[in-house]
């Protein structure tokens, strides 16, 4: 087996069904393709069909998955039965720098991890704070503030088989100036990292120094592209700058954009990395045929870097 198995983060969203058990009278209902994108049962199967063996869903994925399913339980039999593992699960750790929230900020976090382990999963990548446009800067009592709280989010998810890993996305309160504070000041028997390509990118972290510096406390990554590194503060710090309505996208599929992805698998090699790698579609307006891309570029272009 690979050292590195490929799993793809959910942002399929609203799937309305298990599975579609009249699926030619469905099709038939408006001649579209909504039949081939209503169905878990259609959806993991692409999965499967396309090499990716594991998922990671999201917490906005709960709302739809569990009256679907009835519990994680079932949802994660139902995707095995499919040949796909439910890997772990997104979490924000909403205003963890705050210190009146701390309660409230561990509670939360330890709540997801119960979630996972009701999944299967292994892996939280957790958003380390909320947006800075409303709340940064952060002072440095802040930024401790926010470890104190990843600590012991990470102490409880080390208990329980889960590694946390933290995830910043460029708009963060946790931004370029405070980034590597946070992590030096984090457990990191307790507290790993996932590398968003592309968010760290975007942020201004230069993609193969970060991981040469941090090969040892990651746990997996998101992969996606950009074509838009080192974005300036007026954006990253801008009210909502990842939601646009001009079809702007900041992400792209592997190889679609102009990050050193190449460079990235030759360092992953250098630096034996074993575990799970997802794969990111947000901001795709066709999230199966950016999974058969990315198949594409992985099997013809990464993977052989490496395996």
């Amino acid at each position: 087996m690979s050292n590195i198995r490929y799993a793809n983060m959910a942002h399929w969203k609203a799937i309305p069904y298990r599975k579609i058990k009249n699926f030619r009278e469905f099709y038939y209902e408006d001649n579209t393709n909504s039949a081939y994108y209503s169905s878990w049962d259609h959806i993991l199967k692409y999965q499967s069909a396309l090499g990716f063996d594991g998922i990671e869903i999201a917490p906005w994925d709960l709302a739809d998955i569990l009256p679907l399913f009835g519990s994680p339980e079932n949802f994660t039999q139902f995707a095995k039965d499919r040949g796909v593992s439910v890997i772990g699960m997104f979490h924000g750790a909403h205003a963890s720098h705050a210190q009146d929230h701390f309660e409230e900020a561990v509670r939360s976090g330890r709540e997801a991890v119960d979630t996972i382990v009701k999944f299967g999963g292994t892996y939280m990548n957790t958003c380390p704070t909320q947006n800075y446009y409303g709340t940064g800067p952060l002072s440095r009592e802040e930024v401790q503030q926010c470890a104190k709280v990843m600590n012991e989010i990470g102490r409880y998810a080390t208990d329980n088989g889960v590694k946390i890993g933290l995830h910043n996305e460029f708009f963060c309160a946790i931004n370029l100036p405070n980034h590597r504070e946070l992590i030096e000041l984090t457990d990191p028997k307790l507290v790993h990292y996932c590398i968003d390509a592309a968010q760290i990118a975007i942020m201004g972290e230069d993609l193969l120094k970060f991981y040469s510096d941090y090969h040892e406390r990651i746990s997996t990554f998101h992969l996606k592209d950009t074509a838009s590194a080192k974005q300036p503060d007026s954006v990253r710090y801008a009210q909502d700058p990842e939601i646009t309505d001009d079809g702007t996208r900041w992400f792209w599929e592997p190889g679609q954009g102009e990050l050193d992805l190449k460079g990235l698998y030759r360092l992953l090699k250098q630096h034996d990395f074993k575990g799970w790698m997802s794969i990111e579609y947000d901001g795709s307006p066709d999230l199966l045929a950016s999974m058969a891309l990315t198949r594409y570029y992985l099997d013809n272009e990464l993977r052989p870097i490496y395996d």
